[in-house]
């Protein structure tokens, strides 16, 4: 694949799975933070929070995985496009 369009389709899809990041690290964030002061919390029910927590976790860790996956891609791109120029 062209080095030139890897690097675009990793950026769309960098931008994306921001969006997911965002959403879960919130998520994240603020059960974490009810399961560790439940007396600021005490609305939230523990169970609850432990149990959003637990299942956000696994798609939290997908998509920052993608996105660290997709930022050394575009990282990387205009390293190897400058470097076959000068190959040539």
């Amino acid at each position: 694949m062209d080095m030139s369009k890897l690097s675009y389709y990793a950026r769309k899809i960098h931008r994306l799975l921001l969006l997911f990041v965002i959403i879960f690290g919130l998520i994240q964030m603020l059960t974490g933070l009810a399961m560790r002061y439940p007396t600021l919390f005490s609305v939230v029910d523990q169970g609850a929070a432990l149990s959003l927590h637990y299942k956000t976790a696994t798609y939290f860790a997908i998509a920052f995985g993608l996105q660290l996956v997709t930022g050394i891609i575009m990282y990387l791109a205009p390293i190897i496009i400058k470097y076959k120029q000068k190959s040539r």
